[in-house]
């Protein structure tokens, strides 16, 4: 009787016990036009950087949330726009800027904060070289 009871306990409490881990990437891609020299990044998380044989610029944020969240809670936000860049565009340059820290803590009204890791790897055109930190120079050409 005693291990019947345990084992319904354990059943029961298991499931609070566990905390998923829910993990996402989307991809965003900006086109490049001839007329852009310079691209600008200003990124405030995880970014890693390299060059792809395209004429667009290809973000893919890659978003994990912990403890307490769901798939639903998640996709809600991507939806909603809270990973979504603004690239600014001028006349020969573009600016790119994703920062996460104005965004506010996610919380749950039943489980209290989620915890949020987002990283994001920048794919530039090929013909563009690093200059100074986070800035990208379309090569010239000869």
């Amino acid at each position: 009787m005693l291990k019947k009871l345990f084992l319904a306990c354990s059943i029961l409490v298991l499931p609070l016990l566990i905390h998923a881990q829910i993990k996402r990437t989307v991809h965003e891609v900006i086109p490049v036009s001839d007329t852009i020299q310079t691209i600008t990044c200003e990124f405030y998380d995880s970014l890693k950087v390299q060059c792809w044989p395209s004429n667009s610029i290809m973000l893919e944020i890659t978003i994990t949330h912990k403890n307490y969240s769901t798939d639903s809670i998640l996709k809600g936000l991507i939806e909603q726009g809270r990973y979504r860049l603004d690239p600014v565009k001028s006349d020969d340059r573009l600016h790119i800027k994703f920062d996460l820290r104005n965004r506010g803590i996610l919380n749950t009204l039943t489980s209290g904060e989620i915890p949020e890791e987002v990283s994001v790897n920048i794919f530039i055109p090929e013909d563009f070289e690093e200059g100074a930190k986070g800035e990208w120079k379309r090569k010239k050409k000869p």
